[in-house]
């Protein structure tokens, strides 16, 4: 019986490690390639990201001239926005890889004020690696760390 039980504490802890072994973020020179596929691929139209009181002037511009001077939402706000409905790492990759593949209104996550201003992204993964999108994906959710509720209180809409 001690046996069992010890083997069952023995089987629990492998399994706990190999749990929080996935969860770990991925090694420094994946993260640089995320941000370098950011840059060629995504830069043009999203802001890595705006500060509270830049935003605060990009609305006040928006509702005087209709459009901000980008294309997208900032990623920050696009990583905030996604991990609400896809939190893990797993479903957050997942999802990315998909949206930028084959970008659509009723998948996407977005705000309705966001897709007034901005539409619907164009298919910019179907130009791109299966690893680049991996790549792009793991940066987007490493690189910024705020929940969508955090994000909102800094950066109120």
């Amino acid at each position: 019986m001690r046996k069992a039980i010890i083997g069952l504490a023995v089987a629990a802890v492998a399994l706990t490690a190999c749990k929080t072994q996935s969860t770990q973020k991925p090694p420094e020179a994946e993260i640089k390639k995320g941000y370098l596929v950011y840059k060629n691929n995504c830069s043009a139209c999203h802001w890595e990201t705006v500060s509270p009181e830049k935003m605060r002037k990009l609305r006040q511009y928006v509702r005087e001239h209709g459009r901000p001077p980008f294309g997208a939402p900032p990623m920050s706000e696009v990583s905030a926005r996604v991990k609400k409905f896809y939190p893990t790492e797993e479903e957050f990759v997942a999802f990315v890889k998909d949206y930028i593949t084959n970008p659509s209104r009723e998948k996407g996550v977005c705000l309705p004020r966001a897709y007034k201003i901005f539409g619907v992204m164009p298919a910019v993964g179907k130009n791109m690696s299966d690893e680049a999108k991996e790549a792009v994906a793991k940066w987007l959710y490493y690189r910024f760390d705020m929940t969508w509720e955090e994000f909102m209180k800094k950066h109120p809409h």
